[in-house]
């Protein structure tokens, strides 16, 4: 009896730990990715973008992603929700640094305050690009439609 029951938890064990290392691998992004746009949420555009990747800092200057930032959140206004659609590993993108990367999807809406009532749409699709950088889920892209 006891052997059994050894053998049970030593499996038990076994599943959780390789459960673990998969749930591991698109929470911690996904995690990052959050905060990250928390940031953005809270109109904290300069620390966004000293928060990203080296890359993300190479291709654009602080200046102007805090004015390219400012001017759409302002125009769709203060998130309401944002949905998880999907989370995939990736690794050697072509056209990007050599590196492991994480890409999470999000439906997301906004309360619309635009001031020039052209704008109509308050549903987006964002898509946070993540690069594991010095131990750390960095942005390195971030894009909305």
């Amino acid at each position: 009896m006891k052997g059994l029951l050894t053998s049970l938890t030593a499996l038990t064990v076994g599943a959780i730990l390789a459960v673990a290392p998969a749930r591991a691998a698109t929470e911690e992004p996904t995690s990052s990715a959050w905060q990250w746009l928390e940031l953005l949420d809270h109109g904290k555009y300069a620390e966004s973008y000293a928060e990203g990747s080296a890359l993300f800092r190479a291709r654009i200057s602080e200046r102007s992603w805090e004015s390219k930032v400012a001017i759409f959140h302002d125009a769709v206004g203060a998130i309401v929700w944002r949905d998880v659609l999907g989370v995939s590993s990736l690794a050697d993108l072509e056209g990007m640094p050599r590196g492991q990367y994480a890409v999470v999807h999000y439906k997301s809406k906004f309360t619309l305050t635009a001031a020039d009532k052209t704008q109509t749409k308050s549903e987006y699709h964002e898509t946070v690009m993540l690069l594991w950088e010095n131990g750390l889920w960095r942005v390195a892209t971030y894009d909305i439609k």
